[in-house]
């Protein structure tokens, strides 16, 4: 099995996908906690679009979360 890398932004917009299946939480619903429309919360969560990570953080503390990075050594 090889490890797959992965930058920091999709780490947290896929983390943000399962805490809102964990929560049981609608797009409509966190884009309302937000206080942004529902399709700014959309291009949040597309992995293909370039959000800022500050703004994936504030989702995942709307709904009791919080990201942790870890950074090693290069192989």
């Amino acid at each position: 099995d090889l490890p797959v890398r992965l930058d920091a932004l999709t780490v947290a917009k896929i983390g943000l996908r399962l805490a809102m299946r964990e929560e049981r939480t609608s797009g409509r619903a966190l884009a309302a906690r937000l206080g942004i429309a529902e399709t700014a919360l959309r291009r949040l969560l597309d992995l293909d679009h370039q959000s800022h990570i500050r703004q994936v953080e504030a989702a995942l503390a709307a709904l009791g979360r919080t990201l942790v990075a870890d950074i090693s050594e290069a192989a």
